[in-house]
Protein backbone atom coordinates (compact mmCIF):
# COMPACT_ATOMS: atom_id res chain seq x y z
CA UNK A 1 0.00 0.00 0.00
CA UNK A 2 2.67 2.46 1.07
CA UNK A 3 6.16 2.26 2.45
CA UNK A 4 8.37 5.25 3.19
CA UNK A 5 6.74 8.20 4.93
CA UNK A 6 8.29 11.47 6.09
CA UNK A 7 6.39 13.59 8.61
CA UNK A 8 7.18 16.92 10.26
CA UNK A 9 6.75 17.53 13.99
CA UNK A 10 6.63 21.15 15.12
CA UNK A 11 8.81 22.33 18.01
CA UNK A 12 6.05 22.21 20.63
CA UNK A 13 5.12 18.65 19.64
CA UNK A 14 8.27 16.82 20.77
CA UNK A 15 11.04 16.76 23.37
CA UNK A 16 14.55 15.47 22.65
CA UNK A 17 15.90 13.92 25.86
CA UNK A 18 19.35 12.95 24.56
CA UNK A 19 20.44 15.65 22.07
CA UNK A 20 23.95 14.20 21.78
CA UNK A 21 22.55 11.31 19.76
CA UNK A 22 22.25 13.78 16.90
CA UNK A 23 25.16 14.79 14.70
CA UNK A 24 26.04 17.54 15.36
CA UNK A 25 24.53 17.62 18.82
CA UNK A 26 21.01 19.02 18.87
CA UNK A 27 21.83 21.12 21.95
CA UNK A 28 22.52 24.28 19.98
CA UNK A 29 19.44 23.83 17.80
CA UNK A 30 17.30 23.42 20.88
CA UNK A 31 18.56 26.75 22.20
CA UNK A 32 16.05 29.51 21.35
CA UNK A 33 18.86 32.08 21.63
CA UNK A 34 20.94 30.46 18.90
CA UNK A 35 20.67 32.23 15.55
CA UNK A 36 22.55 30.90 12.53
CA UNK A 37 22.82 32.46 9.08
CA UNK A 38 21.30 29.53 7.18
CA UNK A 39 19.03 26.59 7.94
CA UNK A 40 20.90 24.30 10.33
CA UNK A 41 20.46 20.54 10.47
CA UNK A 42 21.27 17.78 12.92
CA UNK A 43 20.89 14.12 11.91
CA UNK A 44 20.16 11.01 13.90
CA UNK A 45 20.63 7.89 11.78
CA UNK A 46 20.42 4.72 13.90
CA UNK A 47 23.67 2.80 14.33
CA UNK A 48 24.08 -0.86 13.40
CA UNK A 49 23.93 -1.74 17.08
CA UNK A 50 20.61 0.07 17.44
CA UNK A 51 19.26 -1.50 14.24
CA UNK A 52 20.06 -4.94 15.62
CA UNK A 53 17.44 -4.28 18.30
CA UNK A 54 14.78 -3.53 15.69
CA UNK A 55 13.98 -1.06 12.93
CA UNK A 56 14.14 2.64 13.80
CA UNK A 57 13.30 5.81 11.83
CA UNK A 58 15.77 8.41 10.57
CA UNK A 59 15.53 11.81 12.24
CA UNK A 60 16.57 15.26 11.05
CA UNK A 61 16.22 18.34 13.25
CA UNK A 62 15.96 21.68 11.42
CA UNK A 63 16.28 25.27 12.59
CA UNK A 64 15.62 28.32 10.42
CA UNK A 65 17.77 31.40 11.09
CA UNK A 66 14.80 33.68 11.76
CA UNK A 67 11.22 33.56 12.97
CA UNK A 68 9.39 32.51 16.10
CA UNK A 69 11.20 29.74 17.96
CA UNK A 70 8.11 27.51 17.96
CA UNK A 71 7.86 27.80 14.17
CA UNK A 72 11.53 27.90 13.21
CA UNK A 73 12.43 24.47 14.65
CA UNK A 74 10.95 21.20 13.46
CA UNK A 75 11.79 17.50 13.36
CA UNK A 76 11.51 15.36 10.24
CA UNK A 77 10.76 11.71 11.00
CA UNK A 78 11.36 9.40 8.04
CA UNK A 79 10.41 5.73 8.30
CA UNK A 80 9.24 2.66 6.44
CA UNK A 81 5.77 1.73 7.64
CA UNK A 82 6.21 -1.91 6.56
CA UNK A 83 9.56 -2.29 8.30
CA UNK A 84 8.17 -0.82 11.50
CA UNK A 85 5.43 -3.45 11.62
CA UNK A 86 6.88 -6.49 9.81
CA UNK A 87 10.63 -5.91 9.94
CA UNK A 88 10.74 -6.02 6.12
CA UNK A 89 9.01 -4.31 3.21
CA UNK A 90 8.18 -7.40 1.18
CA UNK A 91 5.06 -7.85 3.28
CA UNK A 92 2.46 -5.14 2.78
CA UNK A 93 0.08 -3.22 5.02
CA UNK A 94 -3.68 -3.73 4.94
CA UNK A 95 -4.72 -0.08 5.00
CA UNK A 96 -6.70 1.38 7.91
CA UNK A 97 -6.65 -1.95 9.74
CA UNK A 98 -2.92 -1.40 10.36
CA UNK A 99 -3.04 2.29 11.19
CA UNK A 100 -3.28 2.01 14.97
CA UNK A 101 -0.56 -0.64 14.93
CA UNK A 102 1.67 1.71 12.93
CA UNK A 103 1.10 4.63 15.30
CA UNK A 104 1.93 2.46 18.32
CA UNK A 105 5.08 1.09 16.66
CA UNK A 106 6.25 4.55 15.56
CA UNK A 107 5.62 6.00 19.03
CA UNK A 108 7.60 3.15 20.63
CA UNK A 109 10.49 3.54 18.15
CA UNK A 110 10.78 7.27 18.88
CA UNK A 111 10.74 6.55 22.60
CA UNK A 112 13.73 4.21 22.09
CA UNK A 113 15.47 7.11 20.37
CA UNK A 114 14.69 9.31 23.40
CA UNK A 115 12.26 11.52 21.51
CA UNK A 116 9.08 12.17 23.46
CA UNK A 117 5.81 12.85 21.66
CA UNK A 118 2.27 11.45 21.76
CA UNK A 119 0.07 9.29 19.54
CA UNK A 120 -2.33 12.11 18.70
CA UNK A 121 0.53 14.30 17.45
CA UNK A 122 1.79 11.54 15.18
CA UNK A 123 -1.69 10.87 13.86
CA UNK A 124 -2.20 14.47 12.70
CA UNK A 125 1.41 15.16 11.68
CA UNK A 126 1.93 16.92 8.37
CA UNK A 127 3.24 14.73 5.55
CA UNK A 128 6.45 15.92 3.94
CA UNK A 129 6.77 12.98 1.54
CA UNK A 130 5.05 9.65 0.99
CA UNK A 131 5.86 6.64 -1.16
CA UNK A 132 2.84 4.72 -2.40
CA UNK A 133 3.96 1.27 -3.53
CA UNK A 134 3.00 -2.25 -4.51
CA UNK A 135 5.01 -5.48 -4.55
CA UNK A 136 3.78 -7.45 -7.56
CA UNK A 137 4.40 -11.20 -7.50
CA UNK A 138 5.19 -12.53 -10.98
CA UNK A 139 5.36 -16.03 -12.37
CA UNK A 140 8.92 -17.38 -12.23
CA UNK A 141 8.75 -17.86 -16.00
CA UNK A 142 8.59 -14.05 -16.31
CA UNK A 143 11.76 -12.52 -14.84
CA UNK A 144 11.47 -8.89 -13.77
CA UNK A 145 14.33 -7.82 -15.99
CA UNK A 146 12.37 -8.71 -19.15
CA UNK A 147 9.64 -6.24 -18.20
CA UNK A 148 12.15 -3.61 -17.12
CA UNK A 149 13.97 -3.89 -20.45
CA UNK A 150 10.75 -2.94 -22.21
CA UNK A 151 9.92 -0.12 -19.80
CA UNK A 152 13.34 1.49 -20.11
CA UNK A 153 12.81 1.85 -23.87
CA UNK A 154 9.75 4.06 -23.48
CA UNK A 155 9.67 7.82 -23.98
CA UNK A 156 8.02 9.13 -20.82
CA UNK A 157 9.94 12.32 -20.10
CA UNK A 158 7.51 14.71 -21.80
CA UNK A 159 4.38 12.65 -21.05
CA UNK A 160 4.99 12.65 -17.30
CA UNK A 161 6.70 16.05 -17.07
CA UNK A 162 9.93 14.36 -16.00
CA UNK A 163 13.41 15.82 -16.19
CA UNK A 164 15.55 12.68 -16.25
CA UNK A 165 15.51 8.92 -16.13
CA UNK A 166 17.98 6.35 -14.84
CA UNK A 167 18.66 2.66 -15.33
CA UNK A 168 20.75 0.91 -12.71
CA UNK A 169 22.28 -2.43 -11.81
CA UNK A 170 22.33 -3.91 -15.29
CA UNK A 171 18.70 -3.16 -16.08
CA UNK A 172 17.31 -4.36 -12.74
CA UNK A 173 15.72 -0.98 -12.04
CA UNK A 174 14.10 1.87 -13.95
CA UNK A 175 13.65 5.27 -12.30
CA UNK A 176 12.03 8.44 -13.58
CA UNK A 177 12.63 11.74 -11.80
CA UNK A 178 10.73 15.03 -11.69
CA UNK A 179 11.19 18.00 -9.40
CA UNK A 180 8.40 16.99 -7.02
CA UNK A 181 8.06 13.22 -7.49
CA UNK A 182 9.75 10.02 -8.69
CA UNK A 183 8.62 6.77 -10.23
CA UNK A 184 10.63 3.62 -9.56
CA UNK A 185 10.18 0.09 -10.90
CA UNK A 186 12.72 -2.52 -9.89
CA UNK A 187 13.42 -6.14 -9.16
CA UNK A 188 12.80 -6.25 -5.41
CA UNK A 189 14.73 -9.47 -4.75
CA UNK A 190 17.73 -8.53 -6.91
CA UNK A 191 17.90 -5.10 -5.29
CA UNK A 192 18.18 -6.68 -1.84
CA UNK A 193 20.87 -9.08 -3.09
CA UNK A 194 22.80 -6.23 -4.72
CA UNK A 195 22.79 -4.14 -1.54
CA UNK A 196 23.92 -7.05 0.62
CA UNK A 197 26.71 -7.97 -1.76
CA UNK A 198 28.07 -4.53 -2.65
CA UNK A 199 26.68 -2.21 0.03
CA UNK A 200 23.67 0.08 0.48
CA UNK A 201 24.91 2.61 -2.09
CA UNK A 202 24.26 0.05 -4.82
CA UNK A 203 20.66 -0.41 -3.70
CA UNK A 204 17.54 1.58 -4.53
CA UNK A 205 16.37 1.89 -0.92
CA UNK A 206 17.99 2.58 2.45
CA UNK A 207 18.27 0.58 5.68
CA UNK A 208 19.06 -2.86 4.30
CA UNK A 209 20.89 -3.98 7.44
CA UNK A 210 17.75 -4.77 9.39
CA UNK A 211 15.89 -6.70 6.66
CA UNK A 212 15.96 -10.46 7.37
CA UNK A 213 16.74 -12.89 4.56
CA UNK A 214 13.33 -14.42 3.86
CA UNK A 215 14.57 -16.72 1.12
CA UNK A 216 17.30 -18.79 2.75
CA UNK A 217 17.30 -22.31 1.23
CA UNK A 218 14.34 -21.40 -0.97
CA UNK A 219 13.75 -20.56 -4.59
CA UNK A 220 13.61 -16.81 -4.83
CA UNK A 221 10.35 -15.34 -6.16
CA UNK A 222 10.04 -12.75 -8.92
CA UNK A 223 8.77 -9.57 -7.26
CA UNK A 224 8.38 -6.34 -9.22
CA UNK A 225 8.39 -3.28 -7.00
CA UNK A 226 6.38 -0.29 -8.23
CA UNK A 227 6.75 2.96 -6.28
CA UNK A 228 5.48 6.49 -6.75
CA UNK A 229 7.35 8.85 -4.43
CA UNK A 230 5.49 12.09 -3.81
CA UNK A 231 6.49 15.29 -2.05
CA UNK A 232 3.85 17.39 -0.32
CA UNK A 233 3.81 19.77 -3.31
CA UNK A 234 2.99 16.98 -5.76
CA UNK A 235 0.45 15.40 -3.41
CA UNK A 236 -1.80 18.47 -3.58
CA UNK A 237 -1.73 18.84 -7.37
CA UNK A 238 -2.04 15.10 -8.05
CA UNK A 239 -4.94 14.60 -5.66
CA UNK A 240 -6.77 17.50 -7.27
CA UNK A 241 -6.36 15.75 -10.64
CA UNK A 242 -7.61 12.45 -9.19
CA UNK A 243 -10.57 14.10 -7.44
CA UNK A 244 -9.42 13.63 -3.82
CA UNK A 245 -9.67 16.35 -1.18
CA UNK A 246 -7.62 14.91 1.68
CA UNK A 247 -5.64 16.96 4.17
CA UNK A 248 -1.91 16.42 3.93
CA UNK A 249 -1.68 14.55 7.26
CA UNK A 250 -0.64 11.02 8.15
CA UNK A 251 -4.18 10.15 9.20
CA UNK A 252 -5.68 11.36 5.90
CA UNK A 253 -3.09 9.88 3.52
CA UNK A 254 -2.78 6.46 5.15
CA UNK A 255 -5.42 5.03 2.84
CA UNK A 256 -5.37 1.99 0.54
CA UNK A 257 -7.81 3.55 -1.91
CA UNK A 258 -5.52 6.56 -2.33
CA UNK A 259 -2.52 4.34 -2.90
CA UNK A 260 -4.41 2.24 -5.45
CA UNK A 261 -5.63 5.31 -7.34
CA UNK A 262 -2.15 6.89 -7.47
CA UNK A 263 -0.44 3.72 -8.69
CA UNK A 264 -3.12 2.97 -11.29
CA UNK A 265 -2.92 6.55 -12.58
CA UNK A 266 0.80 6.32 -13.26
CA UNK A 267 0.67 2.72 -14.49
CA UNK A 268 -1.92 3.69 -17.09
CA UNK A 269 0.22 6.61 -18.23
CA UNK A 270 3.31 4.41 -18.46
CA UNK A 271 1.65 1.58 -20.38
CA UNK A 272 -0.05 3.98 -22.78
CA UNK A 273 3.44 4.56 -24.13
CA UNK A 274 3.91 0.90 -25.06
CA UNK A 275 2.37 1.20 -28.51
CA UNK A 276 5.79 1.28 -30.20
CA UNK A 277 6.75 -2.04 -28.60
CA UNK A 278 3.38 -3.55 -29.49
CA UNK A 279 3.99 -3.33 -33.26
CA UNK A 280 4.88 -6.72 -34.71
CA UNK A 281 8.13 -6.36 -36.66
CA UNK A 282 8.76 -10.11 -37.04
CA UNK A 283 6.72 -10.32 -40.25
CA UNK A 284 8.06 -7.37 -42.27
CA UNK A 285 5.91 -8.21 -45.30
CA UNK A 286 2.74 -7.97 -43.24
CA UNK A 287 3.97 -4.75 -41.64
CA UNK A 288 4.62 -3.23 -45.08
CA UNK A 289 1.09 -4.10 -46.24
CA UNK A 290 -0.33 -2.63 -43.01
CA UNK A 291 1.64 0.59 -43.50
CA UNK A 292 0.59 0.91 -47.14
CA UNK A 293 -3.04 0.35 -46.20
CA UNK A 294 -2.84 2.95 -43.42
CA UNK A 295 -1.00 5.49 -45.58
CA UNK A 296 -1.97 4.90 -49.22
CA UNK A 297 -0.56 8.24 -50.38
CA UNK A 298 2.91 7.82 -48.85
CA UNK A 299 5.80 6.96 -51.14
CA UNK A 300 7.64 3.63 -50.77
CA UNK A 301 10.71 5.38 -49.39
CA UNK A 302 8.61 7.07 -46.71
CA UNK A 303 6.99 3.74 -45.79
CA UNK A 304 10.39 2.09 -45.42
CA UNK A 305 11.60 5.06 -43.35
CA UNK A 306 8.67 4.59 -40.96
CA UNK A 307 9.35 0.87 -40.62
CA UNK A 308 13.04 1.54 -40.03
CA UNK A 309 12.11 4.03 -37.32
CA UNK A 310 9.87 1.48 -35.57
CA UNK A 311 12.52 -1.24 -35.66
CA UNK A 312 15.16 1.17 -34.35
CA UNK A 313 12.86 2.20 -31.47
CA UNK A 314 12.34 -1.43 -30.50
CA UNK A 315 16.09 -2.09 -30.51
CA UNK A 316 17.45 1.14 -29.00
CA UNK A 317 14.44 2.54 -27.19
CA UNK A 318 12.42 5.58 -28.26
CA UNK A 319 14.89 8.12 -26.90
CA UNK A 320 17.85 6.16 -28.28
CA UNK A 321 16.27 6.03 -31.74
CA UNK A 322 15.78 9.78 -31.82
CA UNK A 323 19.40 10.40 -30.89
CA UNK A 324 20.81 7.76 -33.26
CA UNK A 325 18.78 9.00 -36.23
CA UNK A 326 19.29 12.69 -35.44
CA UNK A 327 15.60 13.48 -35.90
CA UNK A 328 14.32 17.02 -35.79
CA UNK A 329 11.23 17.85 -33.78
CA UNK A 330 8.79 17.81 -36.70
CA UNK A 331 10.19 14.49 -37.96
CA UNK A 332 10.08 13.00 -34.48
CA UNK A 333 6.45 13.85 -33.76
CA UNK A 334 5.26 12.84 -37.25
CA UNK A 335 6.94 9.42 -37.10
CA UNK A 336 5.56 8.75 -33.60
CA UNK A 337 2.05 9.70 -34.72
CA UNK A 338 2.28 7.46 -37.79
CA UNK A 339 3.63 4.55 -35.71
CA UNK A 340 0.73 4.89 -33.29
CA UNK A 341 -1.67 4.08 -36.15
CA UNK A 342 0.17 0.81 -36.83
CA UNK A 343 -0.17 -0.59 -33.31
CA UNK A 344 -1.57 -4.11 -33.38
CA UNK A 345 -5.17 -4.51 -32.32
CA UNK A 346 -4.09 -7.77 -30.65
CA UNK A 347 -1.68 -7.33 -27.77
CA UNK A 348 1.71 -9.00 -28.14
CA UNK A 349 2.13 -11.99 -25.78
CA UNK A 350 4.83 -10.27 -23.73
CA UNK A 351 2.38 -7.52 -22.81
CA UNK A 352 -0.20 -9.92 -21.45
CA UNK A 353 1.99 -9.88 -18.34
CA UNK A 354 1.45 -6.12 -18.09
CA UNK A 355 -2.30 -6.71 -18.10
CA UNK A 356 -1.77 -9.10 -15.19
CA UNK A 357 0.12 -6.39 -13.31
CA UNK A 358 -2.74 -3.97 -13.86
CA UNK A 359 -5.16 -6.56 -12.51
CA UNK A 360 -3.06 -6.90 -9.34
CA UNK A 361 -3.09 -3.12 -8.94
CA UNK A 362 -6.85 -3.02 -9.38
CA UNK A 363 -7.45 -5.85 -6.89
CA UNK A 364 -4.83 -4.36 -4.54
CA UNK A 365 -4.51 -7.42 -2.33
CA UNK A 366 -1.60 -6.99 0.12
CA UNK A 367 1.33 -9.34 -0.37
CA UNK A 368 1.81 -11.48 2.75
CA UNK A 369 4.72 -13.56 4.00
CA UNK A 370 3.19 -16.87 2.93
CA UNK A 371 2.81 -15.54 -0.62
CA UNK A 372 6.55 -15.15 -1.05
CA UNK A 373 7.98 -17.65 1.45
CA UNK A 374 5.67 -20.67 1.57
CA UNK A 375 5.07 -20.51 -2.18
CA UNK A 376 8.79 -20.02 -2.64
CA UNK A 377 9.77 -23.39 -1.17
CA UNK A 378 11.83 -25.66 -3.41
Amino acid sequence: MLDTIAINLQRDDFIIHEPDRFSPSAVFLNNPMYQGKTIMKAHYNPTKKEKAQGYLPRLTLYKKPHGLYSESVWLKVEFSASKLIFGNNFEELHGRDDFDTLLTALHAALAKMKVETDIETLQTAKIRAIHYSKNILLERSTPCFLLLQVLEKLDLLAKLDLNKSGFRNGGQSVQYHANSYEIALYDKVKDLEQARKYGEKRGIETDYDDIPDLFTDQRKPEVLRFEVRLTSKKIRSLFKTLGFKQDCTLDALFDASLSRAVLLHFWKTITNGLYMMNIDTQDIERLIYAARAAFPKKRPGTIMGLIGFIVTCQKLGVRGARLALGLKNHQWYRLKADAKLLENSATCPRFLILNGIRQQLEEFIPLERQDIVVNGLI
